[in-house]
C-alpha cells in the first residue's frame, strides 16, 4: 500500500509569515530554501524531510520560522553565554 505524500509548496495551511521568513533566512544566510515546508506522511501534515534538513544544516530555527518570535533564538545565545545553564 502506497501513500500519496502531499507537499505544500504554495504555502497554503501555514502560519503567516512563514515562507516570507524562510525566504529572509536564506538571503541572509545565502542559501537555497527548501521547496516544501510540510508534508503529508500519511497522517496529516507535517514539517517536510527537506526543511528539517534544511533546518539541521543551516541552524535555522524552527521556532522563528514557524511562530515569528525570536525568543528561541534570543534565550539559546543566553543559555550558551551562561554555560548552558538555564
Amino acid at each position: 500500500m502506497t501513500t500519496e505524500k502531499r507537499a505544500s509548496a504554495t504555502g497554503v495551511g501555514l502560519p503567516t509569515g512563514v515562507k516570507e521568513r524562510l525566504s529572509q533566512f536564506a538571503a541572509w544566510t545565502g542559501t537555497k530554501p527548501p521547496s516544501r515546508v510540510t508534508e503529508d506522511q500519511g497522517d496529516g501534515l507535517t514539517f517536510s524531510t527537506e526543511l528539517l534538513d534544511f533546518a539541521n544544516d543551516t541552524g535555522l530555527s524552527l521556532d522563528w520560522l514557524w511562530l515569528g518570535t525570536p525568543r528561541s533564538l534570543i534565550l539559546g545565545a543566553f543559555r550558551a553565554a551562561q554555560g548552558g545553564r538555564a
